[in-house]
């Protein structure tokens, strides 16, 4: 629980400072909120993601995210129905970029957190994200694309991976 009210201080103290961050550029400023729906497994389970980010861009080619996750998970294995959260501080740097369209790499850490029913001594622990996501209409306030992640974590039934559509949304 102390983690999580960190992680709200830290979102509320970037909130302070969206009135000094706008770009003089553009109608919009360097943060984002966004909105993520993807397909999630580990190890032969699988299950439906929904994950929120909020962002800062430290630059042009490079953004931090700030990410809260929540899993249910299915196993048809040991025939029941488990959650797995996740929060992230995640870095993106677009490696390839056009007119409207990008392609960036994703390197973050992250703390998981299964429930008791499947992993009941060493439930949650941090792990280590690797991915790769496209982003559609990049020039405008509202973007959308694919994105998929894969979280490397040593006490995790098996290897987390994370594929699906994401929204974002330029404050």
């Amino acid at each position: 629980m102390k983690k999580v009210i960190y992680l709200l201080i830290l979102v509320l103290t970037f909130n302070v400072n969206l009135v000094t961050a706008q770009d003089i550029n553009a109608d919009t400023s360097k943060f984002s909120i966004g909105f993520t729906l993807s397909e999630q497994f580990v190890g032969k389970d699988s299950g439906e993601n929904i994950e929120g980010s909020f962002g800062y861009a430290i630059n042009t080619n490079m953004s931090l995210y700030l990410t809260a996750a929540n899993a249910t998970m299915r196993s048809n294995t040991l025939d029941i129905n488990y959650n797995l959260d996740k929060y992230a501080v995640q870095v993106a740097y677009d490696f390839l970029k056009s007119e409207n369209t990008k392609l960036e790499s994703i390197f973050g850490l992250s703390y998981l957190s299964f429930d008791d029913e499947i992993l009941e001594d060493d439930n949650n622990g941090l792990g280590v994200d690797l991915g790769v996501q496209t982003t559609f209409n990049s020039g405008g306030s509202f973007n959308y694309g694919l994105r998929i992640v894969s979280t490397y974590s040593s006490f995790s039934p098996g290897g987390i991976l994370n594929a699906g559509i994401n929204f974002t949304y330029r404050i």
